[in-house]
């Protein structure tokens, strides 16, 4: 079973202009919005979570600096007791009705995966991003952005979650989506007490942060002989039987040796397909019925590919029924294979159609979106001992960056 400890949270001294102070975790910031959070304030959380790369071989080591320097001066300061925090969002979700997700961040006890483990990843992992986390964190050793977990709580903490709109939170702002951000801070033994044993109830499973948990692993192994409390890492564990987890499409752009057109007429012979509007081409993928549909996306053509689940079975017929199930699955493990037995030299990965398209028209072979998952299939997929193929979900809204920190190190 999964173990959440209260932890000595690292927070901005000043509460006031949080707002601007915050940013999203680094593997979802593009150039343009790191440019954009740098100029945005001089201490944002961005200066720790994503360095900028002109820094060259000294950038960790001035995030580190900078970390430093900010609690020299008293930019960020360090709690006086243990704490978890109970993080709430209250935000619209693209079918414009308000939701909110609610959950605890805490201190989760590091384990290796498995079967019998109380933490469960669903996704695979990429070696580029562990290494450059790890990096980082040698040179930082602080959880700057927590990684964010499910689990299957039935609602049994929603009465004390309400009940925290009696109390004044320890940070209140709005973000630039209308999304209203508050944490309280829980430190009273028998809440704090309360709120580990909930969580301790069942599996813990990675919607958000694969990369991050696997390099406070590798961290920690390093480090076992040195002080300092690296034996967990920084969580955000979320109820995924109540709270409105929105699980988008994660959208994927391709650059294979074919051009988009001879990709087309593979894709036509092998599999049922055929060309729709582009106008239209959403309308028409949430509309089908097939158990696997892809809206394949050319330069100047839309094609619904729809995939039967006999053909998934007929090449991963022995995984998991749950991880069969996945469209993303179909996608990497049957399709694509089988159109593209030359292989994919370069994906991009986002939940925002528009940036795939674009770099279809910059001469990127392909776009293929996909519908979206649910929360529930992802917990599925992980209990099944399966993992989906990189970049499969996109959680929404992200746990923000520069709420709470947590050092590794002692603390003076």
């Amino acid at each position: 079973m999964p173990t959440v400890k209260p932890f000595h949270g690292i927070r901005y001294s000043s509460q006031d202009d949080l707002g601007n102070l915050v940013c999203p975790p680094y593997d979802v910031i593009t150039d343009r919005e790191q440019a954009k959070l740098h100029e945005r304030h001089p201490n944002n959380a961005v200066r720790l979570e994503l360095a900028r790369t002109d820094d060259g071989a000294e950038k960790y080591r001035n995030v580190a600096q900078t970390f430093e320097d900010w609690l020299r001066t008293g930019v960020l300061r360090v709690e006086d007791e243990p704490a978890l925090y109970v993080y709430r969002q209250d935000f619209r979700a693209e079918d414009g009705v308000r939701r909110r997700v609610v959950g605890v961040i805490g201190a989760l006890q590091l384990e290796r995966f498995g079967r019998d483990s109380g933490v469960l990843p669903h996704e695979r992992t990429m070696e580029g991003p562990i290494e450059d986390r790890l990096t980082l964190m040698r040179s930082c050793p602080v959880n700057i952005s927590p990684i964010y977990a499910i689990y299957r709580g039935g609602g049994r903490l929603g009465p004390f979650f309400d009940s925290l709109e009696n109390r004044p939170p320890s940070a209140r702002f709005a973000d630039e989506h209308a999304t209203l951000h508050r944490m309280w801070t829980i430190n009273a033994p028998a809440e704090v007490e309360m709120l580990s044993i909930a969580l301790g109830k069942g599996t813990l499973v990675i919607a958000d942060g694969h990369h991050r948990y696997e390099t406070a692993l590798a961290y920690h192994e390093e480090n076992r002989e040195n002080p300092g409390d690296h034996g967990a890492v920084m969580c955000f564990c979320v109820d995924g039987d109540v709270e409105d987890v929105v699980v988008l499409p994660y959208h994927r752009a391709l650059k294979a040796e074919v051009s988009g057109e001879e990709l087309s007429r593979r894709i036509s012979e092998a599999y049922k397909a055929r060309v729709v509007d582009v106008d239209v081409s959403d309308r028409v993928l949430e509309g089908s019925l097939a158990d696997h549909p892809f809206l394949c996306l050319m330069h100047d053509s839309g094609l619904l590919v729809e995939l039967r689940a006999d053909d998934v079975r007929e090449v991963v017929g022995n995984e998991p029924a749950a991880w069969r199930r996945l469209d993303v699955v179909a996608l990497h493990e049957v399709m694509l294979p089988k159109v593209l037995p030359e292989g994919v030299d370069e994906f991009r990965f986002s939940k925002d159609r528009a940036v795939i398209q674009e770099l279809v028209s910059e001469g990127w072979t392909a776009a293929v979106l996909l519908k979206a998952l649910d929360a529930v299939q992802v917990f599925e997929v992980a209990r099944s001992g399966a993992r989906m193929p990189q970049k499969a979900s996109y959680f929404w809204p992200k746990a923000i960056t520069g709420l709470v920190f947590r050092s590794l190190a002692p603390l003076p």
